[in-house]
Protein backbone atom coordinates (compact mmCIF):
# COMPACT_ATOMS: atom_id res chain seq x y z
CA UNK A 1 0.00 0.00 0.00
CA UNK A 2 1.28 3.45 -0.88
CA UNK A 3 1.94 6.03 1.79
CA UNK A 4 -0.97 8.42 2.08
CA UNK A 5 -1.03 12.04 3.15
CA UNK A 6 -3.87 12.18 5.67
CA UNK A 7 -3.89 15.99 5.52
CA UNK A 8 -5.04 16.00 1.88
CA UNK A 9 -8.67 16.17 0.84
CA UNK A 10 -10.42 13.03 -0.46
CA UNK A 11 -13.29 13.53 -2.91
CA UNK A 12 -15.89 10.75 -2.69
CA UNK A 13 -17.81 9.49 -5.73
CA UNK A 14 -20.66 7.04 -5.09
CA UNK A 15 -22.26 7.04 -8.57
CA UNK A 16 -25.68 8.03 -7.21
CA UNK A 17 -25.68 5.40 -4.46
CA UNK A 18 -26.28 7.89 -1.63
CA UNK A 19 -26.97 5.08 0.84
CA UNK A 20 -23.27 4.17 0.65
CA UNK A 21 -21.85 7.61 1.47
CA UNK A 22 -21.40 6.98 5.20
CA UNK A 23 -20.03 3.42 4.84
CA UNK A 24 -17.49 4.70 2.29
CA UNK A 25 -16.43 7.59 4.54
CA UNK A 26 -16.08 5.18 7.49
CA UNK A 27 -13.85 2.83 5.46
CA UNK A 28 -11.72 5.75 4.30
CA UNK A 29 -11.33 7.03 7.87
CA UNK A 30 -10.26 3.56 9.01
CA UNK A 31 -7.62 3.58 6.23
CA UNK A 32 -6.23 6.92 7.47
CA UNK A 33 -8.09 9.43 5.31
CA UNK A 34 -9.44 12.15 7.59
CA UNK A 35 -10.62 14.95 5.26
CA UNK A 36 -13.45 13.64 3.03
CA UNK A 37 -16.07 15.50 1.04
CA UNK A 38 -18.47 14.63 -1.75
CA UNK A 39 -17.13 15.19 -5.25
CA UNK A 40 -18.81 17.69 -7.56
CA UNK A 41 -19.14 17.50 -11.34
CA UNK A 42 -18.42 21.25 -11.44
CA UNK A 43 -14.96 21.25 -9.83
CA UNK A 44 -12.28 18.59 -9.65
CA UNK A 45 -9.59 18.30 -7.01
CA UNK A 46 -6.00 19.48 -7.20
CA UNK A 47 -2.75 17.58 -7.73
CA UNK A 48 -1.82 15.68 -4.58
CA UNK A 49 -5.41 15.31 -3.40
CA UNK A 50 -7.32 12.04 -3.66
CA UNK A 51 -10.48 10.72 -5.26
CA UNK A 52 -12.25 7.66 -3.87
CA UNK A 53 -14.95 6.00 -5.92
CA UNK A 54 -17.11 2.94 -5.71
CA UNK A 55 -15.97 0.27 -8.14
CA UNK A 56 -17.43 -1.04 -10.34
CA UNK A 57 -19.97 1.79 -10.53
CA UNK A 58 -23.24 -0.15 -10.68
CA UNK A 59 -22.31 -3.24 -8.67
CA UNK A 60 -19.78 -1.84 -6.23
CA UNK A 61 -17.67 -4.30 -4.28
CA UNK A 62 -14.74 -2.03 -3.42
CA UNK A 63 -13.54 1.53 -3.06
CA UNK A 64 -10.82 2.55 -5.50
CA UNK A 65 -8.62 5.36 -4.17
CA UNK A 66 -6.46 7.37 -6.57
CA UNK A 67 -4.17 10.35 -6.16
CA UNK A 68 -4.66 13.27 -8.54
CA UNK A 69 -1.39 13.64 -10.45
CA UNK A 70 -2.20 16.77 -12.48
CA UNK A 71 -4.13 17.81 -15.57
CA UNK A 72 -5.23 15.09 -18.00
CA UNK A 73 -3.38 14.82 -21.28
CA UNK A 74 -5.37 16.30 -24.18
CA UNK A 75 -7.61 13.62 -25.67
CA UNK A 76 -7.08 11.26 -22.72
CA UNK A 77 -9.78 12.47 -20.37
CA UNK A 78 -11.60 9.97 -18.20
CA UNK A 79 -14.43 10.65 -15.85
CA UNK A 80 -17.42 12.93 -15.99
CA UNK A 81 -17.68 16.69 -15.73
CA UNK A 82 -14.67 18.48 -14.30
CA UNK A 83 -13.14 15.13 -13.32
CA UNK A 84 -12.38 14.49 -16.98
CA UNK A 85 -9.76 17.26 -16.75
CA UNK A 86 -7.50 15.52 -14.21
CA UNK A 87 -5.15 12.56 -14.39
CA UNK A 88 -5.07 10.07 -11.52
CA UNK A 89 -2.98 7.14 -10.33
CA UNK A 90 -4.54 4.36 -8.29
CA UNK A 91 -2.98 3.98 -4.84
CA UNK A 92 -5.22 1.41 -3.14
CA UNK A 93 -8.46 -0.54 -3.12
CA UNK A 94 -10.54 -1.14 -0.04
CA UNK A 95 -13.27 -3.80 0.22
CA UNK A 96 -16.70 -2.22 0.56
CA UNK A 97 -17.97 -4.98 2.83
CA UNK A 98 -16.09 -6.45 5.79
Amino acid sequence: MSQIDSTKKVYVIVHGQRNLVEPVKEKLAAAGFKNTEMASLDKAGNAGEYVAMLWPPMAASEIMVSVITGPAEPGKSQGMGAWGSVATKEVMRLPLKK
